[in-house]
């Protein structure tokens, strides 16, 4: 069977920046069915109560094939860009991405969030660490993956926070 994860809008709650928008992307990757892919979409401006959807060419998280007996491990974090990145190598980024998560022994969710971050940073640059709004980790059996459209990820700030934000992120999982 195929497996496609794409994601499809965000939507802004509330902003981490007290002073307007934000600048959130999302950095990752999946391993599946012996396949490593990347996941990288480039800042979106966004502010209270907006909802945007994800660069038509930059939506697709994983496809590829699996078989049920295969396991799902995806790893994502979304963040607001503080300072000023070289987005135009992204290409490269990704492909940083892909050998540093490639080249785990065992991936886990929470160790794609890591190496994929890690990763980017070597090629994007920035002068000091962006904040990260929330990650996404899973390591589910292809079986038991349900799909469906409008799954959401949730990324908030702790309750009672000096600096609170809340985004939903909303993806598909398809199985064919």
């Amino acid at each position: 069977m195929n497996l496609r994860i794409t994601l499809n809008r965000v939507k802004c709650i509330n902003t981490e920046n007290q002073s307007g928008a934000d600048d959130f992307y999302v950095v990752g990757a999946t391993v599946a069915g012996g396949k490593t892919q990347p996941a990288l979409v480039s800042p979106m401006q966004i502010k209270d109560g907006q909802e945007l959807p994800f660069p038509a060419d930059q939506r697709v998280v994983f496809n590829g094939p699996v078989r049920d007996t295969d396991t799902l491990h995806l790893g994502l974090a979304a963040y607001n860009q503080d300072s000023k990145r070289d987005w135009q190598r992204r290409g490269d980024a990704a492909a940083r991405i892909t050998a540093a998560a490639g080249a785990l022994p065992v991936p886990t969710g929470e160790l794609l969030v890591s190496t994929a971050g890690t990763a980017a940073n070597a090629v994007l640059g920035g002068l000091d660490p962006d904040d990260k709004l929330g990650q996404l980790a899973l390591d589910v059996p292809i079986k038991d993956l349900k799909p469906g459209t409008d799954k959401k990820w949730t990324c908030s700030s702790k309750p009672g926070a000096v600096n609170s934000w809340q985004y939903e992120v909303y993806y598909t999982v398809e199985k064919a």
